[in-house]
């Protein structure tokens, strides 16, 4: 939720919805963490269990910004005749994660599925795998 309040002279205010809903108006002292674009308050002293849900709290917090900084990136002017709904963007972080960033990949589109590889071959891929994209190649020509 966003609370927004700001005094006469300018001031930001907690408002003591926002400290409720957060479990800190218990509170007597809060620390706060000064980040680029954003002040984060917590509880001084926390219990590792608290820590950990913070943890995944500030995660759900990435990913949502992550969404929204991707939905709103302006798509580039030519896409090949696509319209803007056939395209679907991907996070250069996930490439990063499979650690094929810097690959050729490859791209197959199967039932309900659509899977990145590396062309480069650097991960020798299941058997399995191999013939089912092998049968599809074949079936595409």
């Amino acid at each position: 939720m966003t609370f927004i309040k700001y005094t006469n002279d300018g001031k930001a205010v907690i408002q003591p919805a926002a400290l409720t809903l957060s479990g800190l108006e218990q509170e007597e002292t809060l620390e706060m963490h000064t980040l680029e674009n954003a002040i984060v308050l917590l509880k001084p002293e926390m219990m590792p269990v608290e820590k950990a849900a913070l943890m995944m709290t500030l995660m759900r917090l990435v990913n949502s910004l992550t969404v929204d900084m991707m939905t709103t990136v302006d798509e580039p002017e030519a896409n090949d005749g696509e319209s803007d709904s056939d395209v679907i963007g991907v996070p250069i972080e996930a490439f990063a994660d499979a650690g094929i960033l810097q690959d050729d990949l490859q791209v197959f589109s199967m039932e309900g599925a659509v899977v990145i590889v590396s062309e480069d071959r650097k991960v020798k891929w299941d058997p399995e795998f191999v013939k089912m994209v092998t049968e599809r190649e074949k079936a595409n020509d």
